[in-house]
């Protein structure tokens, strides 16, 4: 508001003064219950943000169990296998024989030596396949050298797969050329064609004309697993062994490596404490938010608010349900126990053992259909989605800012109005006991000279 400086003329009073405290009792009961409004408001909708922030959490985790087989695996081999192994949803439990007969490889060729990376080598066309696929590379009058057909080549639009690369090595520079992938699928040929015919010198067609040098043939994997002969193009190979990826890293014909794949029961028990954890983070957060406390006679912001209380008894009841038809029907089955306080605690070894015994029953029970993690997820969907109930609250409190917002703005507007009249007021009746004491003054000389 503008502020006045001007204090009484006539009667000598700090108007400005008094006109402010009046200003400030006039507008201090309105204040106050706005700002009530706001700071409550303000209160609730962390506490809502924290339980939301909490249930994405513990979404993540569900989604987390949901999106692949509960039991998590392990694949097992010898330390200095030519291989290694990692098991993941679809695995079984197995013990395979390995045989890396031979490795993967990319094919690489390699051109005779020239003085220098810059020396000319000539211009035209090349046209490169890369297995059965090819792309075509003009060489310009500007571009002849060793280092400018390479980097012609590398930064083809279409270059399907291949890397050029030039080495000075000490009888010269060489060009020189590899797949990107392993395996005969992805094995070179280069033509040339056109131009000065300089580009002949970097010709590879088996059969027909090679002037490049194959300092590495393409070469596909073979092993033999429990004796059955297996061949692929790469050294990663997840398509023999369900659920199992083999990354070949050497060979050793003629040595058989043993492979085991089991249940990884500590990787799984974790999974489960992770989700766990999660829930009674969020448990806590509306127990936090809804609680009174007897001793110190504190509430929590949302105590006597439904929604929160709400959201927490309605994951407890989608802990507590029972399923019918299976090897375990409640929680307490393989070890998850409710306290009194809603939160949960794991039995481990009570889980461990449900999870050796029948671990389709454990996965049944906790993300089958109907399970506990889809019936969370509809607790949270019913809370937290778009039109859910604690979306719903959000948006009542936000509107409720809002309009205090606007009743400030009324407010100030309406003290300015109030300050201009107590002003105008105030600098009237100083007017006028200024004219009263003049006059007095008058009176009094007048009378002092009728003495």
């Amino acid at each position: 508001m503008p502020g006045f400086t001007i204090s009484g003329i006539g009667s000598g009073l700090d108007i400005n003064s008094i006109v402010s405290q009046l200003v400030a009792a006039d507008r201090a009961g309105a204040d106050g219950r706005i700002s009530r409004t706001v700071n409550t408001a303000n209160a609730q909708l962390s506490a809502l943000g924290t339980f939301r922030a909490a249930s994405d959490a513990l979404r993540k985790q569900v989604t987390s169990l949901q999106s692949s087989s509960l039991t998590a695996w392990k694949a097992s081999v010898p330390e200095g296998a030519s291989f290694s192994a990692t098991a993941a949803s679809g695995a079984q439990s197995g013990t395979y024989s390995i045989t890396v007969e031979q490795q993967a490889r990319a094919h690489v060729l390699r051109s005779d030596p020239y003085a220098s990376v810059n020396t000319e080598v000539g211009e035209g066309s090349l046209q490169i396949f890369v297995g059965d696929a090819s792309f075509s590379v003009d060489i310009g009058s500007d571009q002849r050298g060793l280092s400018d057909i390479a980097a012609a080549i590398n930064s083809a639009s279409e270059n399907p797969g291949v890397n050029a690369r030039v080495v000075m090595a000490d009888d010269g520079a060489h060009l020189i050329l590899s797949s990107r992938s392993a395996g005969s699928d992805n094995a070179l040929r280069v033509l040339s064609s056109g131009g000065d015919g300089g580009l002949a010198a970097l010709d590879y067609d088996p059969g027909n004309s090679v002037a490049l040098t194959e300092t590495q043939q393409a070469l596909d994997a073979r092993l033999l697993v429990d004796g059955l002969q297996v061949t692929r193009g790469s050294n990663t190979i997840s398509d023999v062994i369900p659920g199992v990826t083999l990354n070949i890293s050497g060979q050793e014909p003629g040595v058989s490596r043993q492979l085991t794949v089991a249940a990884d029961l500590d990787a799984t028990v974790a999974r489960i404490n992770s989700m766990v954890s999660s829930y009674n983070a969020t448990i806590a957060t509306a127990r936090q938010a809804t609680r009174y406390d007897a001793a110190t006679k504190t509430a929590g912001v949302l105590q006597g608010d439904a929604t929160l209380r709400g959201a927490a008894s309605s994951l407890r009841g989608a802990v507590n349900s029972s399923m019918s038809g299976g090897a375990y029907a409640v929680m307490t089955d393989i070890g998850i126990k409710t306290a009194t306080d809603g939160t949960l605690s794991i039995d481990t070894a009570t889980l461990r053992s449900a999870l050796e015994s029948s671990p389709e029953g454990v996965a049944r029970l906790l993300t089958g259909s109907g399970g506990l993690t889809e019936r969370i997820d509809g607790v949270l969907d019913e809370y937290l989605g778009s039109d859910g109930r604690i979306t719903s609250k959000t948006d009542g409190l936000n509107a409720r800012l809002k309009f205090a917002a606007q009743q400030q703005q009324q407010l100030d507007r309406r003290m300015e109005m109030v300050q201009a009249r107590y002003q105008a007021q105030f600098s009237a009746l100083d007017t006028l006991v200024g004219q009263m004491s003049s006059t007095s003054d008058y009176l009094a000389a007048q009378l002092s000279r009728l003495g």
